[in-house]
Parts: structure tokens; sequence; C-alpha cells
């Protein structure tokens, strides 16, 4: 299962971490949306996160992982360095490994990440902006305010700091507290916490 976070702190996202992060679990990390000094700061920053939630070990390679988590910091920067490794993904996903994605980590997720720029600065001058594809043609949008513009051609699940999305297959559920927003040519429907929507219909 794929578990979208909005970018808010581990106590706005509490619903969804306690979905995904289950004591005992084997972690991975890909902390490449930040500058690889600041590596070892956000691993710190994420074990103390974790530590009220019991007891995890980190994994060096995805093989030996149970949930492959992707922190935020920059889009663009995160995609151009993991590109090569979103191959492994799929395979992952299909032998029952979860994939949690905070705010850049999310929009990684999707389709397509140009609407990381109301965020981010495309620094590193990425022109192709493909994905990982995980949802079914959607894109997402985390930081969401009610009312923000969005402009892509794609449909949109936007998601603000103080919710999350679960999404098995095309099934999507919102873990909440707040409601999310699917965003699509002409409409814009909320969902509360709790309501399931399907990606791709």
């Amino acid at each position: 299962m794929i578990f979208l976070g909005g970018g808010g702190s581990e106590h706005d996202e509490a619903r969804l971490w306690d979905e995904v992060f289950r004591p005992g679990a084997r972690l991975a990390v890909w902390p490449e949306a930040m500058p690889r000094p600041q590596w070892p700061a956000t691993l710190s920053w994420f074990r103390q996160a974790l530590a009220p939630r019991g007891e995890f070990t980190f994994a060096d390679a995805l093989a030996d992982a149970d949930v492959l988590v992707i922190p935020g910091g920059n889009t663009f920067d995160l995609l151009h360095a993991v590109r090569g490794r979103l191959g492994e993904l799929p395979a992952f996903l299909a032998r029952g490994g979860h994939v949690y994605g905070g705010s850049a980590g999310a929009i990684l997720l999707g389709a397509d990440i140009a609407i990381a720029g109301v965020l981010d600065p495309n620094d590193v001058g990425l022109t192709d902006t493909t994905g990982a594809d995980l949802l079914s043609g959607f894109v997402i949008l985390p930081h969401y305010t009610v009312g923000q513009e969005v402009g892509t051609h794609a449909p949109v699940v936007a998601i603000p700091e103080t919710a999350g999305v679960i999404v098995d297959g095309v099934q999507a559920r919102n873990a909440g507290p707040s409601p999310v927003h699917v965003i699509t040519a002409g409409a814009v429907t909320a969902y509360a916490a709790g309501e399931t929507f399907t990606l791709g219909a």
C-alpha cells in the first residue's frame, strides 16, 4: 500500500502514521529530497519522531525493508537523485511492501512532479518531470489549502498538512482528520476523514 502525507508534522499526520508505522517494521529511507549534508539530521529527526511508537529497525536496502520512507524537501532534487530507482517500487509493493511519502515524497509517487513548482525551485533544471506514476495517473499536491489554485492538466489529490491518504490499488481512503480534495477538470470534491474514493474513475 501507499501512504501519502500532506507534509505536516508527525502529530499532524498521526492517523496516517498509526497505520503505516507499526512497531517491529523494518524501514528504508530515501532522504535525497534534502541536501546531502542534512541527511543525518533528517534521519535523526525521523528516528526521534518514531520513538514513541515502539521499536523499529533500519535497512540499507529496499529488499530488506517492510516500509520505504520518502520524506520531504525539494521534489525536483529528489526525482533527479532517485529516478533510476523508481522501477524498483512496483515489485516492492507487489511483494507486500508499503511506501510512505511525505510532502516531496508524496508528490514523487504521482504521475508527474511539475506541480511541485508551486513549492520548490527547480535548481537542477529537470525537464522530464515524470514521477513514479503509482497512482492511476493522478498527481499529488501536499500542503494544500482550500481554494488554492492548482495548475495542472492531470487529476489531483490535494492533501492538507493535517491529513493523509492511503492507497490500495485504485482505492483511496482519507486517514484524516482534515478533508482531502480531488480536483479534476471542472470539479473539486471533498472527502472527509474515513471516506473512500477511486483513483482513475
